[in-house]
């Protein structure tokens, strides 16, 4: 409780600065849950009703955004597709790094949950690459300025590694990703999505920590599946060692555009040991693993209404405007 007033104080400057303060007292935001739930990723997370909100709610530990710079206004704004007027989109600050900066003082603990688990922002980067990371390496920076361990940094040491610093955030740069000149950083905010061909390079995970693929890349002919039934056994296995390569260079594991985002598919990646699911069903993934653990992690609590919630006037002002009625498999 002394958790969730600090966060509703925290957060009324920034709802009361907002023109949509009168929406925020009516209407309810989803209540980050206490503890988090391993496994979860939300894919395109921004095209839920609640953005960031609906994923903590349900205790996910990764969430998906996509982003676009746009050269008129210089900003970073949130969307699968580029659109005639930027202005009608929310920006990446907005939507997930103002609330996450003050979750993260809310919670005092070195995470975002209540039980201290981190989360990871995938930011997937939909225009010019180069350009607009620059451009986010230079906004984290200035979050990072007031908030040094807000996000995880990675600093060039003298051994031509990497001294980490981990923080409540963990950023990892997919899509257009621009790899020179990450690697060329003395000092990076976020790190870089690898892929099938990334694995057995023997690439550090100081920049490299996740890789992520089409699921397609990796099963196909007679390890092909359409996520029904049980699976295949030489499928089931083709999982389990792609597991143990990527574990065995000390990164995770992800597979997006899944044959079937349902029990059928999460079932066997969660027991093989994948470390995110790909999901748009938030509550299902959480309380399929939530069941299917041991010690099952509790249930998040109820919604309330919040006249302080942190980046509410963004999540309502952009309600119904980035859902999508289908699934986007990237």
């Amino acid at each position: 409780m002394v958790i969730k007033n600090l966060i509703r104080t925290l957060a009324v400057s920034a709802v009361a600065a907002s023109c949509w303060v009168g929406q925020a007292d009516a209407n309810t935001v989803p209540v980050p849950s206490n503890f988090a739930v391993p496994s979860t990723h939300a894919h395109n997370d921004y095209e839920h009703e609640y953005p960031l909100f609906d994923a903590l709610h349900n205790g996910f530990i990764s969430v998906e955004s996509d982003i676009w710079l746009y050269d008129y206004d210089n900003q970073l704004r949130v969307a699968h597709d580029p659109v005639a007027d930027a202005t009608t989109l929310p920006t990446l600050s907005e939507l997930y790094l103002t609330p996450l900066q003050n979750l993260a003082t809310g919670a005092n603990n070195g995470g975002i949950y209540k039980d201290g688990t981190k989360i990871i922002l995938l930011v997937d980067i939909k225009s010019e690459g180069l350009s607009t990371y620059q451009r986010l390496h230079d906004t984290l920076s200035d979050y990072a300025a007031n908030n040094p361990r807000l996000f995880t940094t990675y600093t060039k040491n003298a051994s031509s590694g990497y001294d980490v610093q981990e923080g409540a955030v963990s950023v990892i740069i997919s899509g257009n990703r621009p790899r020179d000149y990450m690697l060329e950083q003395n000092l990076r905010y976020a790190a870089y999505d690898g892929r099938r061909s990334d694995i057995g390079r023997g690439i550090a995970p100081e920049f490299i920590p996740l890789i992520s693929d089409n699921w397609n890349n990796f099963f196909t002919g007679d390890l092909a599946w359409d996520g029904r039934g049980i699976i295949p056994d030489d499928t089931k296995a083709a999982i389990e060692n792609i597991v143990a390569q990527v574990h065995s260079e000390n990164k995770i594991l992800r597979f997006w555009n899944l044959p079937q985002d349902a029990p059928s598919v999460w079932g066997p990646l969660y027991n093989a040991g994948v470390d995110l699911i790909n999901t748009d069903n938030l509550t299902g993934l959480s309380q399929y693993i939530q069941s299917s653990r041991t010690t099952k992690v509790p249930e998040p609590e109820p919604t309330v209404t919040l006249v302080g919630v942190l980046g509410v006037s963004v999540l309502l002002l952009t309600r119904g405007r980035l859902k999508s009625s289908s699934y986007r498999s990237s």
